[in-house]
């Protein structure tokens, strides 16, 4: 399975580095060597994290033209090629079909989809009814539990932060 760990946001510098926006873990570049990009297995000579951002030298770019073709371009990586997460810690793909339950009991829904417009990742949850926005910020969700795919949401904290879609 692959991990979406970063997008290209322009060329940095005249040496084909690229400036990459983190989808996952910024740290996840330095611990991997290998990577693909546009389809091409592409092996990471250095990558250093600055300002919220991974800046990156990949084999297959080798100056600032080249690095023009990769703009928006998504940089993955093989799930077993990443370092072993934290107790706690989870890939955002692995909340895909978790089912997520108030205190109570209460089913809310299924999380669909996480999407991220700049401020906090927001959780797609979806029910008969439709979809829900759930922003992942603190105090809404207790517990999440990967391996039973189940996740456990403070009702008040949820219901004061989520958006209905229409």
């Amino acid at each position: 399975m692959k991990i979406e760990l970063g997008r290209v946001l322009r060329p940095q510098g005249i040496k084909g580095e690229i400036k990459v926006e983190p989808l996952s873990n910024p740290e996840f570049f330095k611990a991997i060597e290998l990577v693909e990009i546009n389809g091409k297995e592409a092996n990471i000579e250095s990558a250093s994290v600055r300002d919220g951002a991974v800046f990156l030298k990949l084999d297959i770019i080798g100056d600032r033209n080249a690095a023009e073709n990769y703009r928006g371009a998504i940089i993955t990586a093989e799930k077993e090629a990443l370092p072993d997460l934290d107790e706690g810690q989870f890939y955002y793909d692995d909340l895909i079909g978790c089912r997520v339950f108030f205190e109570t009991g209460e089913f809310v829904g299924e999380i669909v989809d996480i999407q991220n417009y700049g401020n906090a990742d927001l959780f797609e949850i979806h029910k008969d009814y439709g979809s829900i926005l759930c922003p992942y910020v603190d105090g809404v969700f207790v517990s999440i539990d990967i391996k039973a795919k189940k996740i456990i949401a403070n009702e008040k904290r949820y219901k004061e932060v989520t958006d209905y879609e229409d």
